[in-house]
């Protein structure tokens, strides 16, 4: 919809003139779109839901349908609607938030290695090996499960957390960034 420039009312389209006070309003060249700069907010988004999805108590809160995740694609499309308000299509807010779950599942990855020194001693791990114990599952599994408890950093249990995470918050922070995108449009057009 294009408004007069004169007074401000809002003119049907294709009108040459405006209905309110006569103004001849003729369109002017239109500007070419600036070319959006996905990094920096897919960065943001991605750190921020890397270091909430890390943090042990506050990591829980991804329960909620990877609530840190989607709220990091989210924060990347509102930063690239930042860029050229109002623009921004789903195939943006996808392509910003698969890109901020990629970061946010490196960040979360290297920040749990630390945690996961700290809270792995051989006490903890001896205490989880025995609550495995008492699962309803075969001594074969609980084997398997019990060669990923290990005191201090596991590198194949650092990898196999990554590959989960690349998929898991890649997924979460695109639907999140999805979500906000039809967000961002309804207020454009409210």
């Amino acid at each position: 919809m294009n408004q007069c420039k004169q007074c401000g009312a809002t003119l049907p389209e294709n009108s040459r003139y405006c209905l309110q006070c006569g103004t001849e309003n003729t369109p002017g060249p239109a500007e070419p779109e600036k070319e959006l700069d996905f990094l920096k907010p897919a960065i943001t988004g991605g750190l921020g839901l890397g270091l909430l999805s890390a943090l042990p108590f506050i990591s829980l809160l991804n329960i909620l349908c990877c609530l840190w995740a989607q709220a990091g694609g989210g924060l990347a499309v509102w930063l690239l609607d930042k860029q050229r308000p109002g623009s921004i299509k789903y195939s943006d807010g996808a392509l910003a938030g698969v890109l901020s779950g990629l970061i946010g599942a490196i960040v979360a990855t290297l920040v749990a290695i630390p945690i996961q020194m700290l809270l792995l001693t051989p006490e903890a791990v001896a205490q989880m090996q025995e609550g495995l114990k008492q699962l309803p599952v075969s001594p074969a599994m609980i084997e398997a499960m019990s060669q990923f408890l290990q005191p201090g950093f596991n590198l194949t249990m650092t990898l196999i957390s990554l590959l989960m995470n690349l998929v898991g918050l890649g997924l979460f922070a695109m639907i999140g960034g999805i979500i906000t995108t039809a967000i961002l449009s309804r207020k454009k057009t409210a």
